[in-house]
């Protein structure tokens, strides 16, 4: 079931032209996009999460993936700003430098599309160097979730979750 799956998932990725080069990769589905409203191209990966799912929502990856590369720029600009907002609210100016304006530092660089969440990967060259930015979405793109991720943290993953 797992490479019907994915099969299916790469031919109506294929045929919908929201990606460029999609690829099978593992047990995900892999290709490059734009994102308009940010300006910037990004790494997008649809996880059906194979694994954990008995009947993965490929209807429901495919609506996610559509509606995040559609996003406007409004809509972006809220997600960014709160994005912004609940970051320095948890960090302080000290830790990331009263200098740095992050709506401009950070950038999108991956978007992870599953059937019930999007996660937005956003980089920032001055206030994160060794860390990325994940902010879950809800399929409504809305803020649920922000975690900074350090390099250490990524290469530390192996598969397990221990939160």
């Amino acid at each position: 079931m797992t490479a019907s799956v994915l099969n299916d998932l790469l031919r109506r990725v294929t045929d919908s032209g929201l990606l460029d080069e999609p690829t099978i990769d593992d047990d995900t589905v892999v290709g490059l996009a734009h994102l308009d409203a940010a300006g910037v191209e990004v790494e997008v990966d649809l996880d059906p999460e194979i694994e954990d799912v008995d009947d993965p929502d490929i209807d429901a990856i495919m609506t996610s993936l559509s509606d995040i590369l559609a996003i406007s720029e409004d809509r972006w600009r809220a997600i960014v700003d709160e994005v912004v907002s609940d970051i320095e609210d948890a960090l302080g100016d000290e830790e990331i430098g009263s200098d740095v304006d992050l709506r401009t530092d950070l950038e999108a660089v991956g978007v992870g599309v599953f059937a019930d969440a999007v996660i937005v990967v956003f980089a920032g060259a001055t206030s994160f160097p060794d860390a990325l930015v994940h902010v879950q979405l809800t399929p409504e793109l809305e803020v649920e979730d922000i975690e900074i991720v350090s390099d250490d943290d990524e290469d530390d993953e192996d598969g397990d979750d221990e939160d």
